[in-house]
C-alpha cells in the first residue's frame, strides 16, 4: 500500500511537473540571455557611439537637431498649409496651386483676384490664413499701402497666432515708416530700426508718394483721390495704427520696441507731452533689455516735465519726472545726457518752489494770515536758496505776531530769521496763475535730447 501511494504520488507529480518546468525555462531564458548581451557588447566596437565606429560611424542617427514637432514646422514655415489641419478637397488644392503660381510668377493683380476667392472660401482655415497673409504681400508689391495694411490687420484679427506674424509685422513697420517720412518730412532720413536685430526693407518706394507739400499730407481730413501709396484720409493716423499693431501682434518681436520707440517719438515731434509720456512708460515697463531703454528713461523725464501746466495745476508730474530724471543719472552714469537731466533737475526744484509761492499768494488773497504764514514757512524751509525764499520772508514779517499766537513752532521759527532779507531781487509774479510750461530748452518748443536715430 506504501508503494501504490508512492505511486500515485509520483503519478501526480509526473502529470503537473513538465508545465511547471517549461513555463519556469521560457522565463529564465531570455533574461540570461539579455544579460549576457548588457556584458558583451560594451566590448564590441560596433557597438560604442562613442568612438564614431560601427552602426553609429553616422552621427544623424543619434542626433535629434532636425526634429521638429508641428508648432515648431509651424513657426518655421516649413509645414504646406495644404497639408495642415483640414483635408482639402482636390478643386481647393488646385485654387490654392494656381493662385501660388500667379504669386511666384509675379502676376500680382490675378493672384489677388485667387487669394481674395480662396480667403472667403476657406475661411477660419490654414490656406484662408496664407490668402490673406499673400494679398497683404501682393498689395505691398504694388504699392498699395493702405490696402496691403487692411489685408494683415485681418490676418491678425482672423489669425492671432497665425505662423507669419513676424513677416507681415515686418511690412507693417516698412509702410509706417514710409507714410512717417511723408506726411513728416522734419523726419525723412532718420527712421531707421535701432534695435538692429531685424531690418525692416528699405527700398526707395517712398521716393514715389506724393509730395509733402499736397493738402492731403498736411491736412489729415483732405481726401487723397490720386495717390494709391496713401490712405484717403489720416496718411498719419494709419501709420501709428500699424505701428500699434506690431507691438500688440508681435510683442515679443524684434520690432516691438522699435514701433514704440517710434510713436512715442512722433507724438514728442508733435508736442503731445501726455501721449509721449503713455507710450515711453509702456516701453520702459515692459521692455527693460531694449537698446531704446537709455532713452525712454531720458525723454520720459523730459515729456513728463513738459506736461506740467504750471503753479495752478496737479503736481503729479512733476514728482514723478524728479523720480525719473534720478533714476536716469543712477542707471545711465555714462550717459550723453546727464548735464541735460541735471539742468532740468535745477529747474524742477525751482517750480516746486514756484508752486509752494503760489499757496502763499492764494492764502493771501483770501486774507488768512495764519495760513500765509505757514506756507511761508514751509517755502522757506524746503527751498530756503530761492527767490521765493526771500520774498517768503518779507511777507511772514508783515504779519502782525498777534494773530500767529499758537501756532506750533512759529514763534521760534520768527526768531531763527535774520534781521535782514538777504537774497537776490524776487520775480515779478503778477502772472503767476498762468500756465507755465515745464519745458527744457528756453524757448519751449524744441526738445534739447537727442532723438535715437528717429
Amino acid at each position: 500500500m506504501h508503494r501504490n501511494r508512492k505511486e500515485s504520488v509520483t503519478g501526480f507529480n509526473g502529470e503537473f511537473r513538465f508545465p511547471v518546468i517549461a513555463v519556469f525555462r521560457c522565463a529564465i531564458q531570455p533574461m540570461v540571455m539579455l544579460i549576457c548581451c548588457l556584458v558583451i557588447l560594451p566590448g564590441c566596437r560596433s557597438f560604442r557611439p562613442s568612438d564614431g565606429e560601427g552602426l553609429f560611424a553616422h552621427s544623424d542617427l543619434l542626433s535629434t537637431d532636425k526634429i521638429r514637432g508641428p508648432l515648431e514646422r509651424a513657426l518655421h514655415n516649413e509645414e504646406d498649409a495644404l497639408s495642415r489641419g483640414e483635408k482639402f478637397s482636390t478643386a481647393g488644392r488646385r485654387e490654392v496651386e494656381v493662385a501660388r503660381k500667379l504669386f511666384d510668377d509675379g502676376k500680382y493683380p490675378e493672384a489677388v483676384k485667387s487669394y481674395k476667392k480662396i480667403a472667403n472660401k476657406y475661411a477660419e482655415s490654414s490656406i484662408g490664413e496664407e490668402a490673406w497673409f499673400r494679398l497683404g504681400e501682393s498689395y505691398y508689391a504694388m504699392q498699395q499701402y493702405p490696402k496691403a495694411q487692411d489685408a494683415y490687420s485681418k490676418l491678425f484679427a482672423d489669425y492671432p497666432s497665425t505662423k507669419y506674424v513676424a513677416d507681415a509685422s515686418r511690412r507693417m513697420f516698412s509702410i509706417a515708416k514710409i507714410w512717417l517720412e511723408v506726411s513728416d518730412p522734419a523726419s525723412g532720413g532718420q527712421i531707421k530700426t535701432v534695435s538692429q536685430q531685424t531690418e525692416t526693407d528699405s527700398d526707395d518706394s517712398a521716393k514715389t508718394l506724393a509730395s509733402p507739400g499736397d493738402p492731403s499730407v498736411r491736412f489729415g481730413l483732405i481726401p487723397n483721390f490720386f495717390d494709391k501709396t496713401r490712405p484717403l484720409v489720416d496718411t498719419r493716423g494709419r501709420a501709428r495704427e500699424a505701428l500699434k499693431s506690431i507691438w500688440l501682434n508681435d510683442p515679443t518681436g524684434p520690432l516691438a520696441d522699435d514701433a514704440l520707440m517710434l510713436t512715442a517719438s512722433y507724438h514728442l515731434r508733435r508736442g503731445d507731452y501726455i501721449e509721449a509720456d503713455r507710450y515711453f512708460e509702456i516701453l520702459r515697463d515692459e521692455y527693460p533689455d531694449s537698446p531704446h531703454l537709455e532713452k525712454a528713461f531720458v525723454l520720459g523725464a523730459h515729456v513728463k516735465q513738459a506736461s506740467y501746466q504750471g503753479p495752478m495745476y496737479d503736481g503729479t508730474t512733476l514728482v514723478s519726472a524728479e523720480n525719473l530724471k534720478e533714476r536716469t543719472l543712477s542707471l545711465f552714469p555714462d550717459s550723453e545726457d546727464r548735464q541735460q537731466v541735471r539742468e532740468d533737475l535745477k529747474k524742477l526744484y525751482l517750480q516746486k518752489a514756484q508752486r509752494a509761492w503760489s499757496r502763499v499768494e492764494i492764502y493771501k488773497r483770501k486774507d488768512n494770515p495764519r495760513a500765509v504764514a505757514i506756507n511761508c514757512m514751509q517755502v522757506i524751509t524746503e527751498f530756503p536758496d530761492t527767490s521765493y525764499a526771500a520774498m517768503a520772508r518779507q511777507e511772514i514779517r508783515q504779519i502782525d505776531p498777534a494773530l500767529l499766537r499758537g501756532l506750533p513752532g512759529m514763534s521760534e521759527f520768527l526768531e531763527s530769521l535774520p534781521s535782514l532779507s538777504i537774497g537776490p531781487p524776487a520775480p515779478k509774479t503778477s502772472n503767476s496763475d498762468q500756465p507755465v510750461k515745464s519745458v527744457s530748452s528756453p524757448s519751449g518748443s524744441k526738445s534739447p535730447f537727442r532723438f535715437p536715430g528717429f
